[in-house]
């Protein structure tokens, strides 16, 4: 019988291991070259390239860490997938892109903290012009 340690359960502590390394396994799996993921996710990266060392695998995924977007509902610091209505997904129609961003907090003359702001700084924009 395994001890637990710090108090944390034996399903926290088996989560904790076994996780990563599902999301390491996936890179590998999807036979990935490049790797995008926010920075929370950059340990999972850094473990892959490392095992790609245990193995003697020449070839690295290349990993590029991305600042983490707010969600779409006050307080939220990241998007959450378990929350579509606080995040755009690439799959979202235009349609329902202009719906999150009519319902996100956007309060009225305040830039920090505020989602709308950060998506006009930080995400690309079409400008019409080719």
């Amino acid at each position: 019988q395994l001890a637990c340690p710090l108090d944390l359960g034996c399903h926290s502590v088996a989560a904790q291991i076994m996780y990563p390394c599902m999301q390491c396994a996936d890179i590998f799996f999807l036979k990935a070259d490049i790797c995008q993921l926010g920075m929370d996710q950059r340990k999972v990266n850094m473990l892959a390239r490392e095992y790609c060392d245990e193995i003697k695998m020449k070839n690295k995924p290349v990993i590029l860490s991305h600042h983490m977007l707010a969600g779409l509902k006050e307080g939220q610091t990241k998007m959450s997938r378990s929350d579509p209505e606080s995040a755009i997904f690439m799959e979202d129609t235009a349609d329902e892109v202009n719906v999150k961003i009519k319902k996100a907090y956007c309060p009225p003359q305040i830039i920090a903290e505020n989602p709308c702001v950060e998506y006009l700084l930080r995400l690309p924009r079409h400008t019409g012009d080719r």
